[in-house]
C-alpha cells in the first residue's frame, strides 16, 4: 500500500488546544514541514490564531468550512484529577465535553469537509490511560477510552473516502497540564513511569501517524505493553495499584525538586 502524501506547503492544518504544551509542539512540527497551521484554543486564551470552543459543534463546522483543512488535530483536553466519589459534577461534565465531545465534533467537522475535497487526515490525541485502570483519573481515562474507540470506528466508516483517522495514545507528558498536577496525590499514576515524555517527541509521533497508514500508536512501547496487559486483566492493575502509586508519588517529588 502506497504511503499518503507527506505534509508540506500544500497542507493546511488545524490544531486544537494549541496555546501550549503538546498542541504547540504539534503545531510547530507541522509548520517545520512547511504546512500552513491554524492554531486554536478556548475563547479568551492568548497565543493562538483563532478561538474555538471545541464543545460547540457549530463552531467546529464553521472553522472547518472556512479553513478547508487537509489535517485536523484534536488535541484539546483536560485532566480533572480527583477521587471518583469526590470529583465535582461540573468538572466531570467539562472533562467529558472537552475530551470526548470535542473530539467527536472536531472529527465530524473536519472529515465532512475533507471527504468532499478528496481526502485528508484527522489525528485524535488519546492517552496511555485508555488501555488500563487509572485510579485518580477515572473520568479522564474514560474519555480517552472513548476517544480510542471512536477513532477506530470512524476510521472504518471512512475507509475508501480518502480521509484517514488515527489515534495517538502517549504516556504522561511534561506539559503545563501535568505540571499543574505535580503536587496532586490523585495524579500519581501518570508519573509512575521511568520518565515523562517531552512534547517534542510526542509531536514527532503525531506527524508520523499523520503521514503514515497506521490507525493507532501508543508510546513509549514498553509502558504501552504493560498498560495493555493491565487492561486485559484489570484485577492485576487493582492488585498493583499501591506500588504503582507510590512510585508515581516518588517521581512527583523528584519533579517538584527539578529532577527529570
Amino acid at each position: 500500500m502506497a504511503r499518503r502524501r507527506a505534509i508540506g506547503p500544500e497542507t493546511t492544518a488545524v490544531v486544537t488546544g494549541a496555546a501550549g504544551g503538546l498542541g504547540r509542539a504539534i503545531a510547530g512540527a507541522l509548520a517545520e514541514r512547511g504546512a500552513r497551521v491554524v492554531t486554536t484554543d478556548a475563547p479568551g486564551v492568548a497565543g493562538v490564531d483563532r478561538p474555538l470552543d471545541v464543545t460547540d459543534p457549530a463552531a467546529a463546522r464553521a472553522l472547518a468550512e472556512e479553513v478547508a483543512p487537509t489535517v485536523w488535530v484534536n488535541n484539546a483536553g483536560l485532566l480533572g484529577t480527583a477521587a471518583a466519589l469526590e470529583q465535582g459534577d461540573e468538572e466531570i461534565r467539562r472533562v467529558v465535553d472537552v475530551n470526548l465531545l470535542g473530539v467527536v465534533h472536531g472529527t465530524r467537522a473536519a472529515a465532512a469537509v475533507m471527504a468532499g475535497r478528496g481526502g485528508g487526515a484527522v489525528l485524535n490525541i488519546g492517552s496511555l490511560s485508555s488501555w488500563n485502570p487509572t485510579p485518580g483519573l477515572a473520568v479522564y481515562a474514560a474519555t480517552k477510552h472513548a476517544v480510542r474507540a471512536y477513532s477506530g470506528a470512524v476510521a472504518a466508516e471512512l475507509a475508501g473516502t480518502g480521509v484517514h483517522v488515527a489515534c495517538l495514545c502517549p504516556d504522561g507528558i511534561w506539559t503545563p497540564m501535568l505540571q499543574r498536577a505535580v503536587s496532586t496525590a490523585s495524579a500519581a499514576m501518570p508519573f509512575s513511569g521511568r520518565r515523562l515524555l517531552t512534547p517534542d517527541e510526542v509531536a514527532r509521533a503525531a506527524v508520523a501517524l499523520l503521514e503514515g497508514r497506521r490507525l493507532l500508536a501508543s508510546l513509549p512501547a514498553g509502558r504501552a505493553t504493560m498498560a495493555k496487559v493491565s487492561g486485559l486483566w484489570p484485577a492485576l492493575g487493582v492488585a498493583t495499584r499501591g506500588a504503582t502509586e507510590r512510585r508515581g508519588r516518588r517521581n512527583q517529588a523528584r519533579y517538584q525538586g527539578g529532577g527529570r
